[in-house]
């Protein structure tokens, strides 16, 4: 009986560690130019890291990282350029992570992205230079949990 449960415990164990490394690796996130994503400028997290594995999860995905980029007129989503996390302020220390901005104005990763120690945000354009940079250090996926319908926008 003993042995069985720890059969089972073990089992377990790989299964879950073999999907993390999956979703590290392989994990679904935005693409230039895709037209795939929705509701932008609303706080991803809300469907999309939800505890239940509703609808948004089972069909798009579980972000670590999202959120809407906008055009400096604050209300045309914008449909080129990228975002970078990078460990200091103004694109020093390390550089953590890079996501592509969709034809919705849209960002998002299921990739794990480790959050240690926080990040700060870099918003490039389409030639790589930047736009804006978050001067506060984050540590948390949800852009739009600050920079929403409402609140300031994340803008070029």
């Amino acid at each position: 009986m003993k042995q069985t449960a720890c059969l089972i415990i073990l089992s377990l164990l790989v299964l879950s560690c073999s999907h993390y490394d999956e979703l590290k690796k392989n994990g679904k996130e935005s693409e230039a130019n895709s037209s795939e994503s929705h509701n932008s400028g609303q706080n991803c997290m809300t469907c999309h890291n939800r505890g239940e594995f509703d609808e948004a999860v089972i069909e798009g995905g579980w972000w670590n990282i999202a959120g809407t980029a906008y055009n400096t007129n604050a209300t045309t989503p914008a449909s080129e350029g990228s975002i970078e996390l990078w460990t200091g302020p103004g694109r020093t220390g390390e550089f953590v992570y890079k996501l592509p901005i969709d034809a919705k104005g849209n960002f998002y990763t299921a990739k794990v992205v480790d959050f240690k120690g926080g990040f700060y945000p870099v918003l490039l354009d389409k030639d790589g230079k930047v736009k804006k940079d978050m001067d506060s250090k984050t540590s948390t996926g949800a852009c739009n949990s600050c920079h929403g319908v409402t609140e300031t926008k994340i803008e070029f």
